[in-house]
């Protein structure tokens, strides 16, 4: 039955859809008063004219919906009165039907720039498009993400004061007697504004002309001068509370006396709340009885509310900061920085390592499909114990691929950004948001597939509680059959994740998040390095990689669980202080196989090594910090201090070493027999390293066109690696500068210098596993981001990093630090706009990179292993105007060649794979679904992916992947 609905939804997924939902006819009694009241302009224009007026940043404001009895949607209201009666593009009909938002950067050289996300009314449904024009944020380089968030808020306004499509179509007045903009609708808007619980918040009271009726004077769904009906005139004739829940049950309304100062009833206040059968009606009411209680204090009687009211500017910015709590994630310093949204996430089936890998200067470093994160970010491999970050915050115990079934957005944080972290590598930080329960219900459906075989599914549900929905809960839950391409190389994952926040108060809050993930899947033997012949090691023809080199017993099993707790504290509107605490778990038991001794041409007598391990891991972390906004003089000051402490602990119970006695040839694979052991097991002591770290880092403001970063770390940093220990204070100074030349370009460039952790030992190293002690790292860029030409953004930076070099001696075969390596890079990222039907985006780094050796001089003036000299990407997306909802995508990746080991011995070949892709979004019985179809390699290329540690990782055959997602 469940396979026959998912068909069937995919089958009407297909066919044509009308735009909007029919809406509700409107009552008999309001179709009259519109008729009277023909002069009077409609609702929707009173929304957009108030919300122009909370923010004057808005250069055009518009609605899109269908007006009753029409078949087409066009513009309804508009800041511009000229835009009104346009029929709505397809672009439009787009948002509307797909749900993700449109951006469109400085159309036309105004230095501007548009986002449309979709409208909805006050009980969640979609019944149009909100079209915005803001300024262009001077320093920001331009946020797409910021801007969407900007405008799903001042969306968000909108929504709560329409109680259905209808609503708009009503004229804003019933009566043109009763005056609007009173200091009654100014009561009303800041009550909503504090109890977001409430749905419709409606004021009756007596004209002061006199009369019998009590009209509504103030309310969020217009409808101003609408006699009261009979429920409202017995609430104030009885004195008595009247209590109903609507016909569809997801609605109760109070319906109470309003009262002035000194206790007179003046009139009724209704309040209407969201409503389960399992809601509290007794509760709602109270809820609703301290709302009338709370503005009978500032009613002195029922003529003031007729008074002319204020209508307060909303301070909004597209240039908003994304998270305050940590430094390294805010735009507008000086430093690199790139993000992968939530609609592009839904196609990563391989988890983190998917989702980045089209980011400028990111890399492989092991083979396709790798059960575990594995890249490097401007050549330097990330560690997988300090470079993933969860929220800003928490070190991963990175030992399997991170799902990202929870996360809001993935932010690549480059250079400057990776130092401000702590202990972290300069090449980049991987930063995890995981996503929250927003006013609207989320419940969603995914399944997914490959051409492997692969097959999966998962549930995403948030939701909001409280009498003020003060809690909110996400919960995300999936699981899936493993299959990367490699016969017999499958398995099974699973992923679980829990969400929390609470708004104790407007100025206290708390967020918690659990996540835990498993995955138990063969994994791929690796194919180690010819030995060197005339000092150059011949690089052998890539093998099947669909052939499995190992066999059936190759188990990898690891498991990661991460736990993180925040509380936030608003102490006055310049300064906000957190605390957070977070642990992450992780313990992993693999067999890992290496071929080595095979014959180059024919592939044949390879004999496998395999290295057992289990090992398991902790990684501790805690911060507090103190924020703060404030000027000094000409000065504005944006202020971080803080204290913080990491702790990573690595524990090897087991590890032993097993040759297998059957000999294989990678061309032409037989079954290996499972390994036996012919030595005890060995262990490793616990290793651990640790760093306490005060900070502080001003973002100083300048006029209008400078801002300057000055900052400072004293590290504490202990490690030891259970046979001896060491410890050292580090001062870890950081500068940087950001010049606005244009609304539309900044100029910036930093310095700093950080603290990162010691490299692991390889599995072919004397010291296996061992872990060295953390290291100083310097990193020097200078940069442009630039949107001045309509549709054309650019991000570019040129950057200078010195770090440590841990590389395996080639005589001793001991990992240690030898050195240093000086990597220099300039990187790109260009995305055009074509229109709306057509975008291109494009990545490009050029990296050299150099070996300084004090040991091993075999390595000196070399370029370390796996760096390319050239690394990029590009993509075509095409939008048919003639098919709202489709996007076509044409896509190609580079690498150049890289050496395969230290001493440049080898250079496996670069290559250039092809990519395809179609996402379609669509409605089916008025929720919204989304398809996504992806084919990788597709010309069917043979390649080496990696070399690493004297492996050879290879690349996979062309694979088809499916994404279906249903909300409801």
């Amino acid at each position: 039955m469940f396979t026959q609905s998912v068909l069937a939804l995919a089958v009407a997924a297909a066919l044509p859809t009308a735009l909007f939902a029919q809406t509700q006819s409107v009552p008999a009694s309001d179709a009259q008063g519109m008729s009277r009241q023909a002069q009077e302009k409609s609702f929707a224009q009173e929304l957009v004219d108030i919300t122009v007026a909370r923010h004057p940043e808005l250069i055009e404001l518009d609605l899109h919906a269908r007006p009753p009895g029409t078949a087409q949607s066009l513009i309804v209201a508009a800041k511009s009165p000229q835009r009104i009666g346009k029929l709505t593009d397809r672009d439009d009909l787009a948002v509307f039907k797909s749900g993700e938002p449109l951006v469109e950067v400085n159309e036309s050289g105004r230095q501007n720039v548009e986002a449309h996300v979709p409208l909805y009314d006050a009980h969640g449904a979609i019944i149009g498009v909100v079209e915005m024009t803001f300024p262009y944020p001077a320093g920001s380089g331009f946020d797409k993400i910021a801007l969407i968030r900007t405008a799903a808020q001042v969306r968000d306004e909108i929504s709560r004061r329409i109680a259905h499509a209808d609503n708009l179509f009503e004229p804003v007045r019933f009566d043109p007697r009763i005056p609007l903009n009173t200091y009654a609708q100014s009561l009303v808007d800041d009550t909503l504004a504090k109890y977001p619980h409430v749905v419709v918040l409606a004021m009756h009271v007596k004209p002061p002309g006199g009369g019998t009726d009590y009209p509504i004077i103030a309310s969020n769904i217009g409808r101003i001068g609408k006699p009261a009906d009979e429920d409202d005139i017995q609430v104030i004739t009885t004195g008595k509370t009247s209590l109903e829940v609507n016909r569809e049950d997801d609605r109760f309304e109070v319906k109470l006396p309003l009262q002035d100062k000194s206790g007179n009833t003046i009139g009724a206040l209704g309040v209407i709340f969201p409503y389960t059968n399992a809601a509290n009606q007794s509760a709602l009411q109270q809820r609703a009885e301290a709302i009338r209680d709370a503005l009978r204090a500032h009613i002195p009687d029922s003529a003031k509310l007729f008074e002319p009211g204020v209508v307060k500017p909303v301070a909004a910015t597209v240039a908003a900061e994304l998270d305050k709590s940590a430094l390294g994630n805010k735009q507008s310093l000086p430093m690199t920085r790139q993000e992968v949204s939530s609609a592009a996430l839904q196609g990563s089936q391989d988890g983190l390592s998917d989702a980045v890998k089209n980011q400028a200067g990111v890399a492989p470093t092991n083979s396709k499909g790798s059960p575990a994160d594995a890249q490097s970010i401007r050549g330097i491999k990330l560690n997988l114990f300090s470079n993933y970050r969860l929220n800003g915050g928490l070190p991963i115990a990175g030992v399997v691929t991170t799902p990202t079934d929870n996360k809001a957005r993935i932010e690549t944080l480059k250079g400057a950004n990776a130092l401000m972290f702590g202990v972290a590598s300069p090449a980049g930080i991987i930063n995890l948001v995981t996503k929250r329960a927003t006013e609207r219900d989320v419940t969603s459906l995914i399944l997914s597939g490959n051409s492997f075989g692969q097959y999966g599914a998962g549930i995403d549900i948030g939701r909001r509680f409280g009498s003020e929905k003060q809690f909110g809960l996400r919960a995300n839950l999936s699981g899936a059959h493993l299959e990367n391409g490699v016969h017999g190389a499958n398995g099974h994952g699973w992923f679980a994740s829990l969400g929390a926040d609470w708004r104790v108060t407007d100025r206290l809050s708390f967020q918690f998040d659990f996540e835990q993930y498993r995955k138990e899947v063969v994994e791929q033997a690796s194919i180690n390095l010819p030995a060197v012949v005339n000092g150059q090691v011949p690089v052998p023809r890539v093998p099947d990689p669909r052939n499995l080199l190992s066999g059936p017993w190759a188990v990898y099993s690891p498991t990661t669980t991460n736990v993180q707790g925040r509380v936030d504290y608003i102490i006055n509107e310049s300064w906000k202080a957190l605390v957070e605490v977070g642990r992450s778990y992780a313990d992993r038991s693999r067999l890992t196989g290496r071929i080595a001794g095979y014959n180059v041409q024919t592939g044949a007598g390879g004999v496998e090594t395999v290295n057992t391990v289990t090992q398991e891991y902790i990684n501790r972390f805690e911060r507090a910090e103190l924020l703060g906004k404030f000027a000094t003089g000409p000065f504005r000051h944006d202020l971080t201090l803080g204290v913080s402490r990491s702790e990573r602990d690595a524990e090897t119970p087991a590890q032993n070493v097993i040759v297998l006695p059957q000999p294989i040839n990678i061309y032409d694979p037989i079954p290996l027999p499972a390994p036996v052991p012919t030595r005890p097991s060995t262990s490793l002591p616990l290793q651990t390293s640790s760093d306490s770290g005060l900070y502080a880092y001003d973002n100083i403001g300048i006029g209008q066109k400078w801002k300057v970063l000055i900052g400072f770390r004293e590290t504490r940093s202990v490690s030891s690696d259970g046979r001896e220990s060491q410890g050292t204070y580090l001062p870890l100074p950081a500068a940087g500068i950001l010049y606005d030349v244009l609304p539309t370009t900044t100029l910036f460039a930093s310095y700093m210098k950080g603290l990162e952790d010691g490299g692991v030992a390889p599995v072919n190293a004397v010291n296996a596993y061992q872990i060295l002690a953390p290291a100083v790292s310097t990193q020097k860029e200078i940069g442009i981001r630039d949107s001045y030409f309509e549709g054309l953004s650019i991000t570019a930076s040129y950057f200078i990093i010195d770090r440590v070099n841990a590389v395996t001696n080639s005589a001793t075969k001991v990992f240690s630090n030898d050195g240093t390596i000086k990597y220099r890079g300039a990187e790109a990222v260009v995305t055009k706009d074509f229109g709306r039907q057509w975008s291109v985006t494009a990545a490009l780094q050029w990296l050299r990179a150099v070996q300084n050796p004090v040991s091993d001089m075999s390595i000196k003036g070399l370029t370390p292993e796996n760096t390319p000299r050239w690394i990029g990407n590009v993509s075509v997306t095409h939008r048919p105007s003639y098919f709202p909802g489709l996007a076509l995508t044409l896509g190609a990746s580079f690498v150049s060649q890289r050496p395969v080991n230290p001493q440049d011995q080898g250079y496996i070949p670069g290559y250039v794979l092809l990519s395809a892709g179609a996402a379609y979004s669509t409605l089916i019985g008025g929720h919204r679904a989304s398809f996504l179809l992806s084919v990788d390699n597709l010309t069917n290329r043979r390649y080496w992916n990696s070399v690493q540690t004297g492996t050879l990782g290879t690349g996979m055959d062309r694979s088809i992947r499916l994404n279906a997602k249903f909300d409801f």
